[in-house]
């Protein structure tokens, strides 16, 4: 005996049934089906079979039509069809996207595909696993996702190339992702190496706390001079160790990591002290801006 969905498709109105892989009816709408999807309008056109030759696709007077999908995939899939009253299902797993996503494609959903794309897109999953969505984007020929879940991917470690290929991403791709991640980290290291950005964006109260005397050692690195003035030691070992971490992970959560350990290097001036922090947040602030800049102008 087949399984009985949940509402709202047990419906005792409805006019069709669609019987998941899994052996649960959906009790459903016709209508709704043919308004969604140009896949069912054209199956509803067709000439109905007389009912002495279709016994065993009835189920209590409704036609009932098979599908692959199984009962999870097809509830959600039909959630997204179903007027605003039925709430869009949450797609909080990425294999849930996936799914839902060929079964759109399959019937010709294109609202229900934007909507997923959309879904695929958002920050939790992406920074959850972003090789994985670029899998998928792959998959169904995505560029736009591909490219966003490529540029995320830079917020975690380098992956390696069995975990790349694990997802089944074509060695094409793969050497891409490689290559982008390179000439990213080539780009940010560069950030750290001339500081010509920072000089036209930095504002009159860095200038003054740049230039302003104080007893820490300074660090006669000539990558760092500004207004003919070295950096403080602190500072200086802040862009070296933020250089390495942006080598390997090219993104503006790097720039936070090494800053606690700045400013509290920076507390023990009393000059530096009074200022350090508010300056070096706002430091990193415009530093990762311009990261995004230079970030968003290489290609994948």
């Amino acid at each position: 005996m087949p399984g009985e969905a949940k509402a709202p498709f047990d419906n005792a109105k409805a006019d069709i049934i669609l019987c998941s892989s899994d052996n649960v009816y959906f009790r459903v709408f016709r209508c709704m089906l043919a308004l969604s999807s140009p896949f069912f309008e054209a199956m509803f056109d067709l000439p109905r079979p007389s009912r002495d030759h279709c016994k065993d696709e009835m189920f209590d007077g409704l036609d009932v039509i098979w599908v692959s999908e199984n009962s999870r995939t097809l509830d959600m899939l039909l959630r997204f069809c179903y007027p605003a009253a039925v709430k869009d299902p949450g797609l909080e797993d990425i294999n849930d996207v996936e799914q839902v996503l060929e079964a759109a494609m399959k019937y010709g959903m294109e609202d229900v595909e934007e909507r997923v794309r959309k879904a695929m897109v958002t920050p939790s999953l992406l920074e959850s696993n972003p090789v994985r969505v670029l899998a998928i984007a792959c998959r169904f020929s995505l560029e736009l996702e591909a490219r966003t879940a490529a540029r995320y991917s830079l917020h975690h470690t380098a992956p390696t190339h069995d975990s790349l290929a694990a997802e089944h991403l074509p060695n094409n791709v793969i050497q891409g992702l490689v290559a982008y991640r390179s000439r990213c980290g080539q780009e940010a290291r560069m950030l750290c190496d001339n500081l010509d950005w920072l000089k036209k964006s930095q504002t009159h109260s860095f200038y003054e706390w740049w230039t302003n005397c104080c007893p820490c050692n300074s660090k006669a690195d000539v990558r760092y001079l500004i207004h003919g003035t070295y950096p403080r030691e602190w500072w200086a070992d802040y862009m070296d160790k933020t250089s390495i971490a942006l080598e390997e992970s090219p993104c503006g959560a790097v720039l936070t990591k090494n800053l606690e350990e700045a400013v509290e290097r920076a507390n023990g001036c009393a000059s530096c002290r009074r200022r350090a922090q508010d300056q070096m947040v706002q430091f990193t602030k415009t530093f990762a801006r311009e990261l995004d800049r230079v970030i968003a102008e290489v290609r994948e």
